[in-house]
């Protein structure tokens, strides 16, 4: 680019003009600004392999063993105090984005809103008395009325891309209480058991934190079993981190594989998908391991 300038969407991070991708403050490549980060993470694993080496989990961690039909795993459990607190719950200000947004009804676009609002449609509510328009209006208001979270998600995100924002006002729906943090680790990408399943919830000014850590592959049943009631609890809502392309899948394939019945249609917030929309075009990448 003529005079070093930024392409659009990569502002202020430099291209590398001899093609090695973007640079931060215009010095060495991305891949090079990450590489102290990297060799920083493999001294710590071969320090704490070097201090666990030879104990055993109950050694290292202190937890408790839980039973269940399927047999049983052993459970990490701790709090954390919350330095800031959530936004609390706040259903009027989730049900006003969603009927401020004509264009959720079908047929509905930029320009078509306009017409609509100049002739006094200035809210889903409003295009119930429209004779073309009424029956999807009235069924966006029976979801919001319904509180039916899932339903609106998937409504909203047949009209909108995934990371739009109005799906994030819709967590407003769900007080701090109800969501669920998931996150899971495996030995592998695919087909692989899962090894540690990390729940949170929020309890009062503190998070509470259960993990379920495999003490052998053969424990993987029972961490499944046992961590599954909290994810199809009645009114949670999960949140996770890439959890749409991975954990929850995952999660999906293993439960199938040890016959295990689940559901899992709680509501779904990927924190990731929000994550990239927020900081795509500040930071020389968005994908999962920057960010």
């Amino acid at each position: 680019m003529p005079g070093g300038s930024n392409p659009p969407g990569r502002m202020g991070y430099p291209f590398d003009r001899a093609g090695r991708g973007w640079r931060a403050g215009g010095r060495g490549t991305f891949r090079e600004s990450i590489a102290p980060g990297c060799d920083q993470a493999r001294h710590i694993r071969d320090d704490l392999i070097a201090e666990y080496r030879g104990l055993t989990v109950e050694d290292a961690f202190s937890g408790r063993e839980v039973a269940c039909p399927t047999g049983s795993c052993y459970v990490l459990e701790s709090r954390s105090p919350m330095t800031e607190g959530l936004d609390g719950r706040d259903p009027e200000r989730a049900t006003a984005a969603i009927l401020a947004d004509l264009t959720l009804v079908p047929g509905i676009g930029g320009a078509t809103r306009q017409r609509l609002q100049r002739q006094g449609y200035r809210t889903i509510a409003d295009l119930v008395r429209h004779p073309l328009y009424c029956r999807d209006a009235a069924r966006i208001l029976d979801g919001i009325l319904g509180r039916d979270t899932c339903g609106l998600m998937e409504w909203i995100g047949r009209r909108h891309r995934q990371s739009d924002p109005l799906l994030l006002e819709v967590s407003r729906f769900h007080a701090p209480e109800t969501f669920v943090f998931l996150d899971i680790e495996t030995l592998g990408l695919s087909s692989r058991p899962i090894v540690l399943i990390g729940l949170a919830r929020v309890e009062g000014d503190a998070i509470a934190i259960r993990q379920y850590l495999l003490r052998s592959l053969n424990e993987e049943a029972a961490a499944l079993a046992t961590a599954l009631p909290d994810l199809e609890a009645e009114g949670a809502a999960l949140v996770t981190f890439n959890g749409r392309a991975f954990d929850l899948p995952f999660i999906r394939e293993r439960l199938v594989r040890y016959g295990i019945p689940a559901d899992l249609g709680a509501p779904h917030f990927d924190a990731l998908l929000f994550a990239r929309r927020r900081w795509k075009g500040s930071i020389p990448a968005c994908r999962l391991n920057v960010l």
